[in-house]
């Protein structure tokens, strides 16, 4: 399983592909519309995620993320019931 730290690189590299810039300070307290990303964007990076992890995160479970770490933690979560 990934740990946090390795979630938070995955989503900066994949955020930096997605939305073609660098997001070098970002953290898990950082607040996903803080990092002028919107609705559209981050279902792609979600996406993308996904896909490379092999995971699928609930719609239901999509509305309660606010921060980068709520995302982090949700794919750890999700890594965890398919191991």
């Amino acid at each position: 399983m990934k740990d946090e730290a390795a979630l938070l690189d995955m989503f900066k590299t994949v955020a930096a592909r997605v939305d073609k810039r660098d997001f070098p300070n970002v953290t898990m307290d950082s607040v996903i519309t803080d990092l002028g990303i919107d609705s559209l964007t981050m279902m792609e990076i979600i996406g993308q995620m996904e896909t490379s992890l092999k995971i699928m995160i609930p719609d239901e479970d999509l509305v309660e993320l606010s921060t980068v770490g709520d995302l982090c933690r949700k794919v750890g979560e999700r890594l965890e019931s398919v191991a």
